[in-house]
Order: C-alpha cells, then sequence, then structure tokens
C-alpha cells in the first residue's frame, strides 16, 4: 500500500504458492475481501514465508484484527547467515538476497531494472494497476519460496524451525508501542519512554523502527556510546529526546542516560546499582575491635612507638676546660615516621 504499519493503508495483497500467484484487491475489495484470509493467516501448521514482515504484521493486527502465526522471514534468515560467516550483520533488501543465493533469477527476470524503477506509493490505489505494478507485485512473492528453500540448506536447517523461532519477535513488532504511542496523533515529546527497534547502525547514527510513523534516530556520539550492545532487530527501552522540526524523526536516548556500563563478558549494557543495592549485597561491617577496651585512663587504641632502641639526649651539657658549658650532639636520629 502507499504507507504500511500501524495507521498505513492496504492496497493489494499478494500471495504465492509453489504452483499459482494471487493477487487480492483490497482497494476496490474493502476489508470483505481480507477476512478471508483470517483462517490462513493464522493457521499454526502452515509457515508463511515473508520478507521484512514487521510493518504488514503490525497493519493486518492493527487494521483488520488479524493475527499472523508460523512466520519464516527472510531478512532474519539472512541475518543468521550472515553470523554464521562470520560477517557483519545487517537488514537486507529482498534485491540483495537474491542476488546472494539466486544470481541467476536475479539476472533472468531483471531485478536490476526493478531496483532501478521505484514504484511511487500512490500507483499502488490507482486501478486499473498500471503493468510495472503488477510486474512488481508478482516478483516480490514469486521467490519467496525457492529462497526459503536455499537458505534452509544454506543453514544446516532443513525444517527452518530456527528461524521461525528467530522470527517471532518481528511480529512482536506488531504489539510494540501500542500504549506508549496509542494514536498517530499522539504527542512525541521529550521524556516519553517508547520501545525501539533497531534497524541499522553507522559511525555517527543509528535508525530505529517504533512501530509509528516517527522514526527513531540517534545521533550524538554521548549517545550512541550506550547503544553499543545492540544488533539489527534488537529492541532497547528509549525515552525520546527531542523530535525533529519536520516532525518525521525522534531523537532518542538509552533509559538510564548516564547510568550505564557495559558489561564486556555478557556483551550487552547494565545500569549501574544505587547505594541502596550496593548495601545490600555488600553490607558495611563494623571493626574487628568493636568492643575492645584498653586499661582504665589509657585509650581504646595506642600507636606504636616507632622505634624501641633506647634514645639518648640529642643534646649533652657539659663543662669545658675553662668550665665554659659545651653542647655536643650525640648524633642519633629516630626514624621517620
Amino acid at each position: 500500500g502507499e504507507k504500511m504499519g500501524r495507521f498505513g493503508k492496504l492496497a493489494l495483497v499478494q500471495l504465492a504458492t509453489k504452483d499459482e500467484m494471487f493477487l487480492i484487491d483490497v482497494e476496490m475489495g474493502g476489508e470483505d475481501i481480507v477476512q478471508p484470509l483470517k483462517p490462513v493467516l493464522m493457521n499454526v501448521g502452515l509457515v508463511k514465508v515473508f520478507h521484512d514482515c514487521r510493518e504488514a504484521a503490525s497493519l493486518l493486527l492493527n487494521q483488520y484484527h488479524i493475527p499472523i502465526y508460523s512466520v519464516y522471514d527472510l531478512q532474519v534468515a539472512f541475518t543468521a547467515w550472515l553470523e554464521r560467516e562470520g560477517l557483519e550483520i545487517y537488514q537486507a533488501g529482498l534485491a540483495e538476497i537474491m542476488r546472494t543465493f539466486s544470481l541467476s533469477a536475479y539476472r533472468l527476470h531483471r531485478w536490476d531494472r526493478l531496483e532501478r524503477s521505484e514504484i511511487p506509493s500512490p500507483k499502488w490505489h490507482e486501478r486499473p494497476l498500471q503493468p510495472q505494478v503488477i510486474r512488481k507485485a508478482v516478483q516480490n512473492v514469486a521467490h519467496l519460496l525457492p529462497l526459503q528453500s536455499t537458505l534452509n540448506k544454506e543453514l544446516g536447517d532443513p525444517s527452518g524451525t530456527l528461524i521461525q523461532r528467530r522470527s517471532m519477535h518481528y511480529l512482536e513488532y506488531a504489539n510494540m508501542n501500542s500504549k506508549e504511542l496509542p494514536s498517530e496523533t499522539a504527542s512525541l515529546r521529550s521524556g516519553v519512554k517508547v520501545k525501539a527497534m533497531l534497524v541499522s547502525k553507522k559511525p555517527g547514527a543509528a535508525y530505529f523502527k517504533l512501530n509509528h510513523s516517527v522514526t527513531g534516530a540517534v545521533l550524538e556520539d554521548e549517545d550512541l556510546k550506550e547503544f553499543v550492545d545492540l544488533k539489527p532487530g534488537d529492541v532497547a527501552d528509549c525515552q525520546v529526546k527531542s523530535v525533529s522540526p519536520c516532525q518525521s524523526f525522534a531523537h532518542l536516548q538509552r533509559e538510564g542516560h548516564g547510568n550505564l556500563w557495559f558489561d564486556r563478558h555478557q556483551s550487552r549494557m547494565m545500569k549501574l546499582p544505587s547505594q541502596e543495592q550496593m548495601d545490600e549485597a555488600r553490607p558495611r561491617r563494623q571493626s574487628s575491635l568493636y568492643g575492645h577496651q584498653g586499661a582504665p585512663g589509657r585509650p581504646n587504641l595506642q600507636e606504636d612507638r616507632r622505634s624501641f632502641r633506647e634514645q639518648k639526649p640529642t643534646v649533652v651539657h657539659k663543662l669545658g676546660k675553662r668550665g665554659a658549658v659545651k653542647v655536643k650532639k650525640t648524633g642519633f636520629t629516630p626514624p621517620a615516621p
């Protein structure tokens, strides 16, 4: 549709099996044409293959009250493959996954042209649909099942169970911030607490999905240090620092800002404990000399002498030959304290 997500509008639903392709025109059919899909989308025994299901899942749940179960997300699978290869983790588009695992199909179906020709959002709602829009809709789902099979072989997971489990946090995105930001017009102001899912992170900037029309952003180095433990797809508790003048970006800080430290053993940010928590974990103990009293009239604690050598007077007065008093130094100097 023109705008996906919790406050979006659905125009077209694309479905593909191994043998058939379906384009369901929601723009013309309305909500009544979407409801018959509910048993399919909610069927736990039927795996649904998506590429980045987050905004679609949020739209279906919040606009049509249809949750999706048993999802295999290709973007999640590609991330798992990057982890296995020891490569930097990022969220790849469908075209890049095609180039990586199905280059022959990429060339055969001229995906290079699809990448260059961006479809303007209003075109999805125009009727009749233009040929380039129909081609884009078909190509977006035609290769999902073959790519799933290829990625399963690459990951050594023929059933795809691992990716289905990992894809569950993409489905949980549909409920994110539903209480904190109940409507699109809910004001985002400084201090509002939100959950943010990391989309991309690079030197000097990080961007987040908020399940809202506003995009989360962290642009200052001091704030970025507190997100060092996050990988794309991870969710963090944040608070709004400010909102951009265009109202399209919310500048975020991590909750607990200024009171966080990075635990290298656990590879995650930890909150510094309060003084009360420290006292509870390590209570203060009284001195081991408490209650030991000295002799009457003497203090409880005495300082030991610096030296037990018998000290001679430092100055000796003696008479000289003519009866005059002379001063002779002994040369003994007590040790320094």
